[in-house]
């Protein structure tokens, strides 16, 4: 995990291993999240040594399961996750301007007519809820 300002961001690796916790809805121990893992399934050392670390520097919770086991879990959720990642790209690429990063993505993708249209909807139909 690399520090960037006062926020945490994942590494490819960490993040993977949150994607597991994310999506197994309950607190796991190591051998769960390695069977989690495609062939080919990383060594439980290394899948040990990552949650670990993620526990340290506080993406992980752990709690006692039976005899010496450990289980894990997230503490906090991938769409806290993602939002506090868009807020920093945001923040440092677009000076905190929504307009400036949408407008970014809108030049750079390759969006269908159908994909522009339905973002559109969307806009529009924000913009009436918030001024109800």
């Amino acid at each position: 995990m690399q520090k960037k300002g006062n926020k945490l961001t994942l590494t490819r690796a960490e993040l993977q291993l949150m994607e597991i916790l994310w999506q197994s809805g309950k607190a796991v121990d190591v051998h769960e999240v390695v069977a989690q893992y495609p062939e080919p399934q990383p060594a439980y050392t290394t899948i040990s040594t990552v949650i670990r670390l993620l526990a340290m520097k506080g993406f992980v919770g752990t709690k006692k399961g039976i005899g010496k086991q450990h289980l894990y879990y997230p503490l906090l959720s991938k769409s806290e996750y993602i939002s506090q990642s868009v807020s920093e790209v945001k923040a440092n690429f677009f000076s905190g301007s929504v307009s400036s990063f949408v407008s970014f993505f809108l030049q750079e993708e390759q969006m269908s007519k159908e994909e522009l249209e339905e973002i559109a909807r969307l806009a529009l139909s924000l913009s009436a809820s918030t001024h109800c």
